[in-house]
C-alpha cells in the first residue's frame, strides 16, 4: 500500500464514522414498538428555497400527498416540454433538433425517447408534514424515525426543532428523536431535496432521469420505532465456513448518558456486558454446529441468530439472518466456500418505468430474480446504485448473487466532498446489508476517471479489504 493509500485508510475511518450518522435496521423485535407513518401527509413544493428561512417547519402546510410515494406520480411538478432540464443529457440535443422527432416536440404530444419520461417533472425542495400521537407506553423510550428510502437529501424537524439530515441514496434514513419524547401529539416536518446534492455523476443510475427518474419523495417503510434507552445499535455476523462458527460483533447504543451493565445473549450463549455514557461494543464466537449447512446458489440455507440485551434501562432484541458462506480467489478464479465459482450476470440500471423508482417488497424482487434464474443467470450487477432491503431478502432465499455499487458514476479522486461521501455511503451500505449472503461483491461505482483515480480507488479497496472480510 502506497503512502497516499495508507493515509486515506487511517483518515477515512474517522471521516466515514462522522458522516454515516445514526443507523436504522428493519430487524426489530415486535410490532408493538412500531408506528407506521404511511398515509396522507401535508405537503408543499418549495420552488424558491424559501422554506428554511421562512420557517415552514413551524406552520401547517397547505396541500396533501400520499406516502410512501413520489410527488411526480401524484400530479405535482411541471409538464414535460422541450425546455425541461433533465438530470443527465445523453441524446437530448438530438431529440430537440432532429426533424424525425419534430411531431414529438409539440405541446400535448411530448415524447422523449432518451429518458424515463414521468407524468410531471420537478427538481428541488419539497416539504412533507404530519402529526403523530406518541402512545403512553412509549414514555421514557428512545424514539427513532426511519425512512426506508428517501430521494435524496432529507432534513427533519420535530415540533419545530431540527433533528438532523441524511444524504444516503442507498440505505434507510434514520433520525434519533431521543428518549424524552412526551406521550401525545407531535408534528414531524421533512424537507426532501432531489437536486444533485453530491456530484455522484449525472449519468449515475442512482439519480439520472435515463432510468429510474429523478423523483422526489419517500418509499418503502416509513415509521417511528421505540426502543429501550439502552439498545442494540448494530449486529454484524462474520461466518467461518471451516469452523462452522460465526463471529458476531454487537454495538450497544446509550441515550441515558450514564454507565450501566447487563447481559448480552446471542443464540444460547450469554455474557455480562457493561457500557459507558456513549454505549459499548462486544464480540462473541458462536458455534453453529457440525450439521450447519453452507449457503450458495444451489443450496441457499439460511441461518438465524437471536440477540438479546437486558440490564439497566436495557431491554432490546432482534433476530439476524445470515448465510454460512465465504468468498475468495485462487489466482484469477473466484472461489465460493472453497469451490470455483462462475458468475453469469446481467446489468440492472434501476429501470422501473411503472413507478420511476425501485420496489421495496420481496415479492417484486423474487419476480425479477426468478426471470434471471430462468435464463440461466446467477448474478445481478446493480450499475451505479444499490437496491433496497427486499432485494437482498429475496436473493438470500432464492440463492442468487449481487454485485452492489455505491451510487457513483463520476471522478471520485477529483472531488474531496464526493470522496468522503463515497466512504460514508459504502459504510452505510455494508452496515445495512452486509449480513446478507447474497451480497457478494462491492465496488465504488461505474467507469471512474480522472488523474487521481488509481490512487483513490487503491486506497478505497485497501480500506474495505481490511475493514470487512465478507
Amino acid at each position: 500500500m502506497n503512502r497516499f493509500s495508507a493515509t486515506l485508510l487511517s483518515l477515512q475511518l474517522a471521516v466515514s464514522a462522522a458522516l454515516v450518522g445514526p443507523f436504522c435496521t428493519r430487524a426489530f423485535a415486535g410490532q408493538a414498538d412500531r408506528m407506521s407513518l404511511a398515509g396522507q401527509w401535508r405537503f408543499q413544493l418549495d420552488r424558491g428555497d424559501a422554506g428554511v428561512q421562512g420557517r415552514w417547519f413551524e406552520r401547517s402546510l397547505d396541500q396533501r400527498i400520499k406516502l410512501p410515494g413520489a410527488l411526480q406520480n401524484q400530479g405535482f411538478g411541471d409538464d414535460i416540454t422541450v425546455d425541461t432540464k433533465w438530470t443527465g443529457d445523453v441524446g437530448a440535443d438530438a431529440w430537440r433538433r432532429g426533424a424525425q422527432y419534430e411531431k414529438y416536440r409539440q405541446p400535448g404530444n411530448i415524447k422523449v425517447p432518451f429518458f424515463l419520461q414521468p407524468e410531471k417533472h420537478y427538481v428541488g425542495a419539497a416539504w412533507y408534514q404530519r402529526d403523530v400521537d406518541i402512545p403512553a407506553a412509549w414514555q421514557g423510550k428512545r424514539v427513532v424515525l426511519s425512512l426506508e428510502r428517501a430521494h435524496w437529501e432529507a432534513r427533519v424537524w420535530l415540533d419545530g426543532r431540527e433533528m438532523g439530515t441524511n444524504t444516503s441514496l442507498s440505505t434507510p434514513h434514520c433520525y434519533d428523536l431521543g428518549a424524552g419524547l412526551a406521550p401525545g401529539k407531535h408534528t414531524l416536518t421533512l424537507r426532501v431535496d432531489n437536486r444533485v446534492i453530491v456530484n455522484v455523476g449525472a449519468w449515475a443510475h442512482s439519480v439520472t432521469d435515463h432510468t429510474q427518474g429523478n423523483w422526489n419523495g419517500m418509499i418503502g417503510e416509513l415509521e417511528l420505532r421505540a426502543t429501550s434507552p439502552v439498545w442494540i445499535e448494530d449486529v454484524q455476523v462474520y461466518p467461518d465456513v471451516a469452523g462452522k462458527t460465526a463471529r458476531v460483533k454487537v454495538r450497544i447504543g446509550n441515550a441515558t448518558g450514564k454507565a450501566g451493565q447487563g447481559t448480552l445473549t446471542i443464540g444460547r450463549q450469554s455474557q455480562p456486558i457493561t457500557w459507558d455514557a456513549q454505549g459499548s461494543a462486544a464480540e462473541l464466537n458462536v458455534a453453529l454446529g457440525k450439521e450447519a449447512k453452507l449457503w450458495d446458489e444451489f443450496h441457499p440455507a439460511l441461518q438465524k441468530l437471536s440477540v438479546q440485551l437486558k440490564g439497566n434501562q436495557a431491554d432490546d432484541a432482534r433476530t439476524v439472518s445470515f448465510g454460512l458462506r465465504e468468498i475468495g480467489t485462487e489466482g484469477k478464479q473466484f472461489v465460493l466456500n472453497g469451490h470455483p465459482a462462475f458468475f453469469r450476470g446481467t446489468l440492472e440500471c434501476c429501470i422501473f418505468p411503472l413507478t420511476g423508482y425501485p420496489p421495496t417488497d420481496v415479492a417484486a424482487w423474487k419476480k425479477v430474480i426468478g426471470a434471471c434464474k430462468a435464463h440461466g443467470l446467477n448474478l445481478i450487477r446493480f450499475h451505479s446504485w444499490c437496491p433496497p432491503e427486499a432485494a437482498f431478502v429475496a436473493a438470500d432465499e432464492l440463492g442468487f448473487y449481487f454485485q452492489v455499487e455505491c451510487a457513483v458514476w463520476s471522478n471520485p479522486g477529483e472531488d474531496k466532498v464526493l470522496g468522503d461521501w463515497l466512504y460514508a455511503e459504502s459504510e452505510r451500505i455494508v452496515r445495512a446489508y452486509g449480513n446478507h449472503p447474497s451480497f457478494l461483491l462491492l465496488t465504488h461505482g461505474n467507469e471512474p476517471s480522472g488523474k487521481n483515480r488509481d490512487e483513490f480507488l487503491a486506497g478505497w479497496v485497501n480500506f474495505w479489504k481490511q475493514r470487512d472480510p465478507r
